[in-house]
Formats: C-alpha cells, structure tokens, sequence
C-alpha cells in the first residue's frame, strides 16, 4: 500500500476547499513525555543473534524520553489540516545483558521521530471525524559484546565476540479515529478519542561482527606457555576476523488509538492543551527480505553468503503519551 498517494489525495481536497472559504491559520509548540516498550518474539530457529533474538526468545525493551513537537494547521469552516512533527533522544533500549542471546551484553542509543497529517472534520457542535497518515522512525546505534570461553584445557585461546553497528526501525500508515469534545466552563473543554490504525512496519540492520582470539589461562600457563604474539602469529599475524552483515524484514500490523485531554482557552487566538495517548500494535511475523554475510579480513575474505531464514520476529509496541501545547491562531 503507498500510503503517500492518499496524503496528496488529501491535501488536494482540502486544497480545493480553501479555495472557497476563509482561512485561519495556526502554529504550535509541545512537550512530549514519552514511555515506549518493544517486544520480541522469536519462532524461528534459523536466525542467530543478527536477527534480533535468540531461537524460541521472547525479550521486551523498553524507553522513557522528551520531545519537542511542532505543529502547523489550517482550518477552512468544518474542515481542518494539520501536521505534527517530533524528535527525541533515549538510550537503552534493549536489555543490557543476554541480549541478543544468552552470555552477550548490549548497549544502545536511539533517535526517534514521528511525523503525522491529520485531516478532521467537524460533524457538529461535539463530534468530530479524523483520518491521516503517520510515519515513525527509530534509529539505534548498537554494540553487542561476548567472551566464548572454552572450558576444556586443550583450547589456548578465547574469542571475544563484538557486533557494531546500526538498526533502523520505521512504520508508516493511516488511521481513522473519532472525537468527542464538551465544555466545562467558557474557557475549558475536555475531549476523548478512540481510533484506529493500519502500518506497514520495517526493520533493516547493517554492522560489523567481529572475533578477536585472546590468548585464555590455559595457553598462558605449562605446558603450553604461550604468549598473545604467539596466537597472532598462529592465526597468521592477525588474531581478528570480521565481516560485515545486512538484514532487513517486513511485517505489517494495527493499533488501538485512544486519547483523553483538557484544552484551555488563553485567548480567542491561544490555546493550552494537556493530552494523554496509547497505541499498542501488534504484527504479523515478519518476512525475511534479506539477510547475508562477507568477509572483510584477510583470513576470511572467501566468507561470503546468504543465511536461508523466511520467518522473523514477531513485534509489538506501545507508546504512551503525555502532550502539553501551545497553539496560536493567526
């Protein structure tokens, strides 16, 4: 579905109505708290840590965060557009231990931004009907670490393990929501909304994995009594190799949309409003679309592939938010 068609099918209705009616325009400036949760949920056991989760894992991250969200609107009559974007830092996502698997550890910073366009129309002096498109985008820069440890004393050496690199999760589709407003005194409303939401949702990773071979107890004491020069030199001079990986996949899904808030009027021209807002997705297993590996080092530039998996993870998420914003008409 190429939700950007129906954007311009909107904005060319409501473009063709302007031209008839006065205008008002408006601008905005917000505050979002947001608390954010991922969950993950791996049924397939051909994927390895690259794809998110160990086999039969089930793993759940979660963030807090601020963002400042502008707005800019312009209403004509019953009709009203507008469009709303935000931005907002967090870090650790994802558990610091056991992830992606067992015996890792994970670090992780996220920038995170939402767009939306909604379009409303006002049925009467209460209700009110909202369709738009959304789009959000999470960028995650991440390091994975490990030690495989050998327990046995004829292996010498260790491998540290190191997966770096960058995840980008995006979600883009349209919703369709009903709101309710009523008056509490001449200077305060109050109005709720439930809605609903279709995305398609992508994740796609490029990093490096890496394994370094360090020399381990066993090799440093009798009766081996080797050195770390030595274990280079045993893997040819250098002790690491390392390979570049992509990914990606695609899933699609639907959220429930509710939200609750209060609007105060500072003047005809200026308004306050305190919002509060869920949406919980869930999709569908998501499809493989790509997944391969190469050698970058001089002992493994022949490791070249693709890994054979069609299923991935199932996703889910949650967004809360709190909003306060000041309006101004012109």
């Amino acid at each position: 579905m190429n939700y950007k068609n129906y954007l311009l099918i909107a904005l060319f209705s409501v473009s063709s109505i302007v031209t008839a009616n006065e205008v008002k325009w408006g601008v905005s400036l917000g505050y979002e708290n947001i608390d954010y949760g991922l969950t993950l949920e791996n049924q397939d056991p051909g994927l390895s840590s690259s794809g998110f989760t160990g086999d039969n894992a089930i793993v759940e991250g979660s963030m807090s965060y601020g963002a400042l969200a502008l707005g800019f609107d312009v209403r004509v009559g019953k009709h009203s557009l507008s469009i709303k974007n935000s931005n907002g830092e967090a870090d650790d996502l994802m558990p610091g231990a056991d992830y992606p698997t067992d015996g890792w550890s994970h670090t992780d910073t996220n920038d995170r931004s939402e767009t939306s366009v909604n379009y409303s129309y006002k049925i009467n002096g209460n209700w009110s009907f909202a369709a738009g498109f959304y789009s959000g985008e999470n960028e995650m820069e991440f390091t994975n670490n490990r030690t495989y440890v050998y327990s046995d004393p004829q292996w010498y050496y260790d491998w540290n393990d190191v997966e770096a690199g960058k995840q980008t999760a995006s979600s883009e589709g349209l919703y369709l929501a009903g709101v309710y407003q009523d008056k509490i005194t001449d200077q305060l409303f109050w109005f709720a909304k439930v809605g609903y939401q279709a995305s398609d949702f992508e994740v796609s990773q490029k990093y490096e994995y890496s394994e370094t071979a360090i020399l381990n107890q066993y090799g440093a004491s009798d009766p081996y009594n080797y050195t770390q020069e030595e274990i280079n030199t045993l893997f040819g001079g250098s002790n690491t190799f390392a390979w570049d990986v992509n990914y990606m996949m695609e899933s699609s899904g639907s959220a429930a949309v509710l939200g609750l808030g209060l609007v105060y009027v500072l003047a005809p021209t200026d308004t306050i409003t305190l919002g509060i807002e869920r949406k919980a997705f869930s999709y569908d297993p998501g499809e493989v679309m790509l997944y391969n590996y190469a050698g970058k080092s001089v002992g493994n530039l022949e490791s070249v592939g693709d890994i054979d998996s069609e299923d991935a993870e199932t996703f889910d998420e949650e967004a809360d938010y709190i909003t306060l914003t000041y309006r101004h008409q012109f």
